[in-house]
């Protein structure tokens, strides 16, 4: 472990800073190794919280410091400096050094592929400057730059430039986090939007000189839809006369909110039809939806401290799932999410990784930056949006940004303005942020004298820190069929607050068959006794697409369970589900290609290990390639048909309906490959002209163990498109046969082009590692050692990516005592890593058993 121990922070232990900054001024003089950031700082008391003053400061070097124009001494740290200050107002200047070329971590200032950029969130300032580096601190921010570069970028709207120089201004007060600078030899995409009020708004994308210039048009169109959307559903209009995106290929997140400078991964902004699939372009246009949407939801409202990250960005992430569903279809949105929820944030919640949505306690920040905090945080919101009603809840919005714009806000004020614009009493509904792990609601029902009674029990199991839990409040939607399939009571939500409750249905001719939880309307874990023909029923009836998706999947889950447990054949019953679902050309394609989709092999290694069962990987992915199989030949008559249907024709639009019908095209393809060999992959990889249908072909044949030749022309046509690469090589190793994983995985670190200090290309090798289920699991151990080692070289270099890495190894708790021991082993040799970085150790530790947040 790390030599010494870290310092765990507190969210009781909150306390303003004692100082108001009153306004910026920084001056960067860039150079590679040696960039000069100088800074005026104006400060004053903060009357009624005293204390010391404290800047944060790591990893630069102190030149000089002035209080008043008087040169003064501060004590300086690692981990900042203190001075002694007037009692009164003050202007702080002080002069640092910093290198960002040597800058490896991607915190502060780096430099990126001969461009300097920068990212402060959660705490990357301090790696710039001396400074008060906490989210409830707040500025106006001017900023000089100075340098050898055609570009040089700022916050807020630009005051003046010369040759070699250019100034910024931001007029609105924000935290450090969101300060951001750019420089160096970039080509502008540029446009334009004019707001709801009649402002005219310049917009950019910037991108390096070359081929990245011919990928920005989808991404503007994407910004500026943003901008319309965020104005009608939510009257927000944007507050600069610039908006400007920087896409940059060394970068640890997705994108960053920076005001008025947004910086982007390169791959989640730059998008082409030969480059791109339809899933790329879908979740380009979120993220941009989401960090334009953070304006307001983050930027112009921020989080008092870090333990209300979940505040901006489960709201800003709810926010976005609403425009993804506008643009193309709510019902496939809503299966998407909540697909992203079970598999991944079910799995946080039930693991020694779990923790609330707001957590009372923290190591490193950065390790909270979670599918816990953005997407239960988000389901959170949609809750209380059902709850509440859709007008209340858009009330209860105009009043938060009246109430708390330019305010550092918390929890409490978010429920605070439901609470005064509805009436109701959120005490309860609070839980969901301070309690951790997954509610399971059990179910049962009985009929009589014409009232069905449906009987609800919530529990939720003891978590890391959290032995017991209360009761939670949880909407529950439900509907009723009659045994004809006709609805007989549409939905309604019913809203559960105790241990044990039951509702009442009366005035009913017979015993229905119920519809629960419809369109997901809690992330809960729903338990029930129920008979495959009932799943079945619904899953030929149900008019709620949400649960018409997921009787299938729950009746897939139970057929794949029998196979693995009893080695029993595929259920008809199941197989004639698919197959009326696929001859169904009333329904969404998105939908059919989303229904005969099979759960994920993790998926069903945690529905063994939550019914007692050990789950074996490897039994677990012949299962799926069987159940595969079955499913093919008893379809097999209509897939050649389907696949007709869902051609194609005309230039690449990335729209919903388009994408949907490949979508679907490429699912048969999946199923048509398991009976023809790989023929129709074969042909599809050769015609196709763009690059969801080429990679699906590839991704077919390789799902054989063939297209070693398709695999070769694939890599010699991209190799000089890094985005194309990622592909590559993620492609490669999460199909690799299980027994080949991890020498996969060590072939491709041997590539040329894999290069472990961009954070895309190690994710595409070690990342699909991870996802490679029954091949990371390989009793062998092999893929436990390997990515340990691999992980603790990047620790050195990135500890933020390493540290969000480790997670491969949350699930250990789950398997045979053997694979528990190798998985424990590599994390234990991580963990004993000389100079182990915070962020990993943390993680490290949690895992382990060693630490609780």
């Amino acid at each position: 472990m790390t030599d010494a121990t870290p310092e765990t922070i507190h969210l009781k232990d909150y306390r303003p800073f004692a100082y108001i900054v009153e306004d910026v001024h920084l001056t960067f003089r860039l150079a590679d190794t040696a960039t000069r950031v100088i800074s005026r700082i104006s400060f004053r008391p903060n009357e009624g919280f005293p204390g010391e003053f404290f800047l944060h400061g790591q990893d630069v070097k102190l030149i000089s410091a002035k209080i008043d124009g008087i040169e003064v001494s501060p004590v300086v740290t690692s981990e900042g400096l203190t001075c002694d200050v007037p009692d009164h107002p003050f202007v702080w200047e002080a002069e640092v050094e910093i290198s960002p070329s040597t800058n490896t971590a991607l915190e502060g200032l780096y430099m990126s592929g001969g461009m300097y950029c920068t990212q402060c969130e959660a705490e990357g300032f301090r790696k710039i400057t001396f400074y008060p580096d906490r989210p409830d601190v707040m500025s106006v921010f001017t900023v000089r730059v100075e340098g050898d570069y055609p570009v040089l970028l700022s916050n807020g709207n630009p005051v003046a430039s010369g040759d070699g120089w250019a100034e910024w201004h931001d007029p609105w007060p924000k935290p450090a986090y969101l300060f951001a600078l750019v420089a160096g030899n970039l080509v502008a995409h540029p446009s334009s939007f004019t707001t709801m009020s009649g402002k005219d708004v310049a917009l950019n994308i910037y991108v390096r000189p070359g081929p990245d210039a011919d990928k920005c048009a989808f991404g503007m169109e994407a910004l500026k839809r943003s901008m319309t959307w965020d104005e009608d559903v939510y009257g927000r209009e944007y507050d600069l006369d610039i908006f400007n995106i920087v896409a940059v290929d060394d970068f640890n997140m997705g994108a960053m909110e920076n005001k008025g400078l947004n910086i982007f991964n390169s791959s989640c902004v730059l998008a082409s039809p030969e480059t791109s699939t339809d899933a790329n372009f879908e979740r380009i246009e979120a993220i941009i939806a989401h960090e334009y949407f953070h304006n307001w939801t983050g930027n112009r409202i921020t989080c008092r401290d870090w333990f209300q990250l979940c505040l901006k960005e489960g709201l800003t992430v709810f926010r976005d799932q609403q425009y993804t569903g506008d643009q193309g279809s709510h019902a496939v949105k809503r299966i998407e999410d909540a697909i992203t929820l079970r598999s991944r944030q079910f799995r946080e919640d039930g693991g020694p990784l779990a923790h609330p949505v707001r957590p009372e306690s923290f190591i490193e920040i950065n390790n909270f930056y979670t599918i816990t905090v953005y997407e239960k945080g988000a389901e959170i919101i949609g809750m209380l949006k059902r709850l509440v009603g859709d007008a209340a809840y858009y009330k209860a919005l105009d009043l938060y940004f009246t109430r708390h714009d330019g305010d550092a806000a918390t929890i409490e004020d978010w429920l605070q303005v439901f609470e005064d614009s509805t009436g109701r009493d959120l005490t309860q509904f609070k839980r969901w942020y301070s309690q951790a792990g997954t509610p399971r609601v059990s179910v049962s029902d009985d009929f009589k004298n014409g009232t069905y009674n449906l009987h609800f029990k919530q529990e939720t199991s003891p978590t890391p820190g959290q032995e017991h839990k209360q009761p939670q409040v949880i909407p529950i939607a439900v509907g009723l069929f009659s045994a004809n399939g006709d609805e007989v009571v549409p939905t309604q939500v019913l809203e559960m607050t105790e241990a044990t409750q039951s509702f009442s249905f009366d005035g009913l001719k017979s015993k229905p068959v119920p519809s629960i939880l419809r369109d997901f309307s809690a992330p809960v874990i729903l338990q029930r006794d129920q008979s495959n023909a009932e799943r079945a029923f619904l899953m030929a009836h149900d008019t709620d697409p949400f649960n018409k998706w997921d009787a299938g999947q729950t009746l897939a889950k139970d057929v794949l369970t029998q196979m693995i447990t009893r080695d029993a054949a595929p259920d008809s019953a199941y197989l004639d589900g698919i197959a009326a679902i696929l001859r169904d050309d009333t329904l969404d394609p998105a939908f059919r290609a989303l229904a005969v989709s099979l759960p994920s092999e993790d998926d069903m290694a945690q529905v063994l290990h939550s019914a007692g069962t050990v789950p074996d990987p490897l039994a677990i992915h012949h299962a799926v390639e069987a159940l595969r199989v079955a499913m093919a030949q008893h379809v097999q008559d209509i897939l050649p048909r389907i696949q007709a249907d869902m051609t194609v024709s005309g230039p690449f639009s990335p729209d919903a309906k388009s994408a949907g019908k490949r979508s679907l095209g490429n699912a048969v393809l999946g199923l048509l490959s398991r009976l023809d060999g790989g023929a129709a992959a074969t042909v599809q990889y050769a015609q196709a002209d763009n690059m969801t249908m080429q990679l699906a072909g590839l991704a077919a044949l390789l799902r054989l163990g063939k297209g070693n030749a398709e695999s070769q022309a694939f890599r010699n046509q991209w190799r000089e498109d890094r985005l194309g690469m990622d592909k590559w090589f993620g492609l490669t190793v999460s199909l690799a046969a299980p027994q080949n994983a991890a020498q996969t995985a060590i072939r491709m670190t041997q590539e040329p082009d894999f290069d472990m200090k961009n954070p895309n290309r190690f994710r595409a090798v070690f990342g699909a590692l991870a996802g490679n289920s029954a091949g990371f699991h390989d009793a062998s151990g092999a893929s436990y050692a390997l990515l340990g080692d691999w992980l603790a070289k990047l620790d050195a270099i990135n500890p933020q990516t390493t540290a969000r890495m480790t997670a491969a190894y949350e699930t250990w708790p789950r398997y045979d005592a053997d694979r528990q021991t190798k998985m424990r082993a590599a994390l234990e040799t991580l963990g004993a890593t000389s100079g182990l970085s915070r962020d990993t150790g943390e993680m490290v530790g949690r895992m382990l058993g060693n630490q609780t947040s």
